[in-house]
């Protein structure tokens, strides 16, 4: 991975305790400790010869402790967005995907057929989280650092965030962003909104 002068940098938080469960919202805690999953962060960070000038979150404690740590560590503001959350899972929150398969098989086979425009009871579609990230990025400034002239945002991120990501800053389609993998605490590259670089280089 090559990096950019000016572009953003996200990570999908450290794996869950749960297997076989529908999570999107609920606040559950990483595997590893805030302290170690900033580690990793960071370390991937030093190889890349990157500074970030804002680390961002959603407010889910996944992603936004570790987020908290790193920023701390390196000197840069923690943003915390609401943009940023988890797909809604509504009514499906918390539940074991067999006992949802099993106890609501017209809403589940619903939302097989059609999850990008279809969410599931109480819910989001894949385009409803896409409008929130997009509202997001496109509000992605090139000048994110302070006197250090940073410019790279770095987002600790849920793995429906980083797809929407595909779709909106790298023309993927959602079947694309779907198929592709996102790895725990490995880092992706996305490009700022065309608007932000063009002002940058002014």
């Amino acid at each position: 991975m090559d990096p950019l002068p000016f572009g953003l940098i996200a990570f999908r938080h450290a794996p869950v305790p749960l297997s076989g469960v529908c999570y999107g919202r609920l606040d559950v805690a990483a595997e590893l400790t805030p302290e170690g999953a900033a580690t990793a962060i960071e370390r991937a960070l030093g190889d890349l010869g990157l500074r970030p000038g804002v680390v961002w979150s959603s407010p889910l404690s996944r992603c936004a402790l570790p987020a908290a740590e790193l920023a701390a560590r390196l000197g840069a503001p923690h943003a915390v967005d609401e943009r940023l959350v988890e797909i809604a899972y509504g009514a499906w929150e918390g539940r074991a995907w067999s006992d949802i398969e099993r106890d609501d098989p017209v809403a589940y086979a619903a939302w097989l057929d059609g999850w990008e425009r279809a969410g599931p009871p109480g819910g989001e579609s894949a385009i409803e989280v896409e409008a929130r990230v997009r509202s997001f990025w496109c509000a992605l400034s090139p000048a994110c650092g302070p006197a250090s002239g940073a410019s790279t945002h770095l987002l600790v991120a849920h793995a429906g965030v980083l797809r929407a990501l595909r779709v909106v800053a790298c023309g993927a389609s959602w079947i694309e962003a779907m198929s592709a993998p996102a790895p725990h605490l490995t880092a992706e590259h996305f490009p700022l909104p065309a608007s932000a670089v063009s002002l940058a280089a002014r």
